[in-house]
């Protein structure tokens, strides 16, 4: 390897190793247990593919409480063959590192399993559990049907959704030619 790519990589390396420190052990910080990241990328796992993949322009976290803030947030759910995905675009997020749940908040527009589409006020990924969801007013679109709803639930392992709150078709205006 070139003495340039060598020290690209211990870079890299020690980079990891910082971050990780900062994300698993906030006991060894010295000064302040708050840091702030532009441009972050937080990636959690289990075995061989990546779970949930969250994108965000700011990230703050707060190290003694395990938890990160972020703005102008991407996240997925990366498809599996033993479950569905989704995929997230929100204002304003966080993440719990200890749990890997995550909450969605403002402008909530977001793909599921299907194409199915949604928005809604704030959605909630329970991580243990699979489960995408929210209790707010929900705009549902599949197969060019759109839906108004209560809440919804997508069970994202067992690709299963299911609409809540008493659901309605809502009439789009037609094109005009």
């Amino acid at each position: 390897m070139a003495p340039v790519k060598r020290k690209r990589k211990r870079l890299e390396t020690r980079l990891a190793t910082a971050v990780a420190a900062v994300l698993i052990a906030p006991s060894l910080q010295a000064a302040s247990p708050l840091l702030d990241v532009d441009e972050m990328t937080f990636v959690a796992s289990r075995g061989p593919a990546n779970e949930l993949v969250l994108n965000a322009r700011k990230a703050h976290f707060d190290t003694e409480k395990d938890r990160v803030f972020l703005d102008e947030v991407h996240a997925t759910v990366e498809p599996s063959k033993d479950g569905g995905h989704f995929e997230i675009r929100c204002d304003e997020g966080e993440l719990d590192i200890a749990t890997n749940d995550f909450e969605a908040r403002g402008n909530v527009r977001g793909r599921t399993e299907g194409d199915r589409t949604f928005e809604a006020p704030w959605v909630k990924y329970d991580h243990d559990k699979g489960l995408l969801f929210t209790d707010a007013p929900v705009l549902i679109s599949e197969d060019s049907i759109t839906y108004r709803g209560g809440g919804f639930q997508y069970f994202v392992r067992e690709r299963r959704f299911k609409l809540l709150g008493g659901a309605s078709v809502v009439q789009l205006p037609e094109e005009q030619p």
